[in-house]
């Protein structure tokens, strides 16, 4: 099953307008065509499903006929990472964690992160590609901050759980499931948590370690991220 994305200012009530490389990837990749059925996602939960009413170049219009709106996933989790320097690396666990469902994935400039730049778009790209390739209507934010304090300041309300090897094994977290629905999953960069950061996330949260191996950054994501999603669903 193919979906297609269309930010929620192209989608009237009736009528989507799927442009740029969304129209193109209808068009010329896929070969749809007038008439053909076709479902598209908002990024916002919204589901739409319709038929082709005509094709341009660069534009696709169709015409909705049924509307749904798809659950979040809970409990909603903020996925912080500290930022990996090799982009594919960096765009891989932004690939991931959207097809795990995070509502938000944080990057922040630790003491020890060693890349600067990051490329949003990029990024963007590749969360819109994974959610419709895991077959959700729901876009996850991609926010960048400038240190920890800063990201931690950001998130008052959730639970902070961050992957360390000082920390007690994620699988005995047994108060887990009853504690709260929102959580603030943290990655330390590839140099690790500074002494300073330590401190402060054990003030403000918890460490749990996730593996008797030292794992790499984007690694340590998909593995906190997947076994929170076991342990509070099971």
């Amino acid at each position: 099953m193919n979906i297609f994305y269309a930010p929620p200012e192209q989608i009237q009530p009736d009528h989507i307008e799927l442009t740029g490389q969304e129209a193109i990837h209808a068009a010329k990749a896929l070969r749809y065509r007038q008439g053909d059925a076709i479902t598209v996602v908002n990024g916002l939960g919204g589901w739409h499903e319709g038929k082709i009413l005509s094709i341009h170049k660069k534009t696709v219009h169709i015409h909705v006929e049924k509307v749904s709106q798809q659950d979040r996933q809970q409990p909603s989790i903020v996925l912080a990472m500290g930022i990996i320097k090799k982009r594919a690396r960096l765009e891989f666990a932004v690939e991931k964690a959207t097809e795990l469902g995070v509502q938000e994935i944080a990057l922040f400039r630790g003491q020890h992160t060693v890349k600067q730049n990051v490329r949003m778009d990029r990024l963007a790209m590749t969360a819109i590609a994974a959610m419709k390739q895991s077959l959700q209507s729901w876009l996850p934010d991609i926010r960048l901050f400038h240190s920890l304090k800063d990201l931690i300041k950001a998130y008052p309300e959730r639970k902070i759980l961050a992957g360390h090897q000082k920390g007690e094994p994620l699988v005995q977290q047994d108060a887990l499931q009853k504690s709260t629905n929102n959580y603030l999953l943290l990655v330390g960069p590839e140099g690790g948590f500074s002494d300073e950061e330590l401190t402060r996330i054990e003030q403000e949260g918890k460490l749990v370690s996730l593996n008797p191996n030292r794992l790499r950054a984007e690694t340590a994501a998909i593995s906190l991220l997947n076994g929170f999603r076991i342990l509070t669903t099971s």
